[in-house]
């Protein structure tokens, strides 16, 4: 197993991000489901340009001024479609996509999701999982509204 590397977070307010994501459908979902709305916040949409239909993995601030991190997948959008993912706190923002063998994440930090999904977890710093479920990720530092990601083959 590979220890994944991450920043030191609160685990003050892990106890309440969990609560918060036991009451809001969880794993047992259909899709992850956005996280939290207002001013602070900006809306991520994702348009894919390839071939094939792609999953998308999200990583986000619980809240708005929160330290702990949710990591949440995922989201599936039609080759040559776009779609709203959901409303995530503005600032420190990652994703990761994959279709058919394809990934997009440049790497900026790697996160453990979980395989077929759909997931929602808060990122803890001991948290390991095999090399198998380690996915790159992007970041993005979201200072508007709104922002759209396009995969491109």
């Amino acid at each position: 197993m590979r220890r994944m590397k991450c920043s030191a977070m609160s685990v003050a307010a892990t106890t309440a991000g969990l609560a918060i994501l036991a009451g809001s459908g969880g794993p047992a979902a259909a899709e992850p489901e956005a996280i939290g709305a207002g001013e602070s916040m900006f809306q991520f949409s994702v348009c894919n340009r390839a071939p094939k239909e792609a999953s998308v993995a999200i990583s986000a601030r619980l809240a708005p001024g929160s330290q702990d991190f949710v990591v949440a997948g995922w989201w599936r959008v039609a080759s040559g479609s776009c779609r709203k993912i959901g409303s995530y706190p503005r600032g420190h923002f990652y994703m990761h996509a994959t279709a058919s063998g394809t990934n997009w994440g440049k790497g900026d930090l790697n996160l453990c999701v979980e395989t077929p999904g759909p997931f929602k977890r808060i990122n803890l710093p001991n948290y390991k999982c095999s090399g198998d479920l380690l996915r790159k990720f992007s970041h993005q530092d979201i200072r508007t509204a709104s922002w759209e990601w396009t995969l491109r083959p």
